[in-house]
């Protein structure tokens, strides 16, 4: 009896001592996936400073951080103080100028971005656990997201979307926790008013994901809809009774340039991670048949999202859980010699490899470098109306020389902009002043700044077009050249 009861014990603590050493090795698993998460996203800024480049990435950044620096001054404004377009109510740029008031704005890109990174990944993986994932497969996942595009696109720089995507982390982890109280609801409701008037579009995505998620998981529909209400009866308030704009952003056509990683588009997806994708799609809809319509919406949005930017950053989140079964489908199958399967695990390592070298290098090689960077602040010093260059370095202009610009990426919004692109394409390829004059004239554009992006891919490292014509008229000085980038004064006959 004694040797029965002390066997009996021994077994419940090598049963204690397994769940400790479990327990134990997935803290040190989500260690160490959070460990990879924050070098690869230091990795492009390091690099960048090494290089003497500026941490920021040419785009939204720079517009983010600038009207940031502005509201901090000034809480309220009507409009861009440089671009004299309207300007809209953005969260976001509030809790930018919050931080600006602690820290200085070189440090703001820098922790920012990081810590967001880091916050949603955490989020992610307690959703996964909300959701019925074993603790591995929530975990596995971090180490995918870690080398996902559009992961480290977002977290490296100030872009709106990547706080949209905490935030609506944040709310889908509060709607699906089984703590109910007050605080929470106030919480959801005021994150959901937050997220509305950051992203008309994401505030969307995210009731259709809650919705899917409730019908999925067999929960009331009332936990949507009472803490989305307020947001919905605001935005729809601004924009019947006051001049804000309900604006859907993200939408467009279809182009794999817009879609790929590997052809630089901003928020794309990888190839191989899309056929681990549909590795573990097909493993989870031939083994999950109740779950079927869960994963048919799945696809639904996987395809939406290949029409629409914002749509697809979500999706990048979603797609990692269906390769982590697509690896260990290949990791556990059956195969005929054991090389065939080392192979094809090596082929998954080095894909993996390839598509976070692929998309840091982007980051890294991305403009501005330092000879871009004093370029802009010369033009700072000129006395001009307004700079003619390309709409990708309307940004940057605005930033470093506090000038304004033909076109930015936000003057897509104004009613103007169909005509203004067609005014800036026929400038560039103007070959004579006669064309060129009466445009240049009609924008009070004194100084032209050209670029070795702009000469590629506008003149093909040819001399043609504006460029020609710069250099062969006399109404135009060149003030700047160095590192390929060069600086034309318009002189008036």
């Amino acid at each position: 009896m004694s040797k029965l009861l002390e066997s009996k014990k021994e077994k419940k603590q090598a049963a204690a001592e397994k769940i400790a050493q479990d327990k134990w090795l997935n803290t040190e698993l989500i260690l160490l996936a959070i460990l990879a998460i924050i070098l690869i996203l230091s990795i492009s800024t390091v690099v960048r400073l090494i290089q003497s480049k500026p941490v920021m990435v040419a785009g939204e950044s720079y517009y983010n951080l600038r009207i940031a620096q502005e509201l901090k001054s000034r809480p309220f404004i009507g409009q861009d103080p440089i671009q004299s377009t309207p300007y809209e109510l953005n969260p976001y740029h509030y809790f930018l100028a919050l931080l600006l008031m602690t820290f200085p704005p070189e440090t703001v890109p820098i922790f920012l971005s990081l810590l967001l990174g880091v916050i949603s990944a955490l989020v992610f993986f307690q959703i996964l656990l909300s959701m019925g994932f074993n603790h591995k497969i929530a975990t596995y996942s971090l180490f995918i997201l870690a080398v996902t595009p559009a992961f480290i696109k977002l977290f490296t720089g100030l872009y709106t979307l990547g706080f949209v995507i905490t935030l609506s982390l944040i709310i889908i982890f509060l709607m699906l926790s089984t703590k109910k109280s007050k605080f929470i609801l106030l919480l959801c409701i005021l994150l959901f008013i937050l997220l509305g008037l950051t992203s008309l579009t994401g505030f969307l995505i995210i009731m259709l994901i809650i919705f899917i998620l409730c019908l999925a998981l067999q929960r009331k529909l009332k936990l949507l809809f009472i803490p989305a209400t307020p947001a919905i009866v605001l935005l729809l308030a601004l924009g019947i009774f006051t001049s804000y704009t309900l604006r859907f952003n993200g939408f467009h056509a279809f182009d794999f340039k817009l879609i790929l990683s590997i052809l630089n588009a901003d928020i794309g997806f990888d190839i191989f991670l899309m056929v681990l994708f549909f590795i573990g799609f097909l493993v989870l809809w031939t083994r999950q048949e109740k779950k079927r319509l869960l994963h048919l919406a799945v696809l639904g949005f996987l395809i939406i999202s290949l029409f629409n930017s914002t749509a697809r950053a979500f999706v990048s989140f979603i797609l990692v859980v269906y390769c982590i079964y697509g690896i260990n489908y290949l990791y556990n199958r059956k195969w005929e010699l054991e090389i065939i399967r080392a192979g094809t695990l090596l082929l998954v390592l080095c894909s993996l490899v390839f598509s976070v070298t692929n998309e840091l290098s982007l980051i890294t090689h991305s403009p501005p470098d330092k000879e871009m960077q004093n370029a802009l602040l010369y033009l700072k010093g000129v006395s001009t109306a307004r700079i003619l260059t390309s709409e990708d370095n309307g940004f940057m202009v605005e930033f470093y020389a506090a000038k304004s610009v033909i076109l930015d990426s936000n003057t897509i919004f104004s009613k103007n902009y169909s005509e203004a692109q067609a005014d800036l394409n026929k400038l560039f390829r103007s070959v004579r002043l006669t064309d060129a004059e009466p445009l240049l004239q009609k924008y009070r554009a004194e100084h032209i700044l050209i670029t070795p992006d702009m000469k590629e891919t506008l003149w093909e490292n040819r001399d043609q077009g504006l460029w020609l014509l710069l250099k062969h008229s006399t109404s135009f000085i060149k003030k700047y050249d160095s590192g390929g980038i060069e600086i034309w004064e318009y002189i008036p006959v």
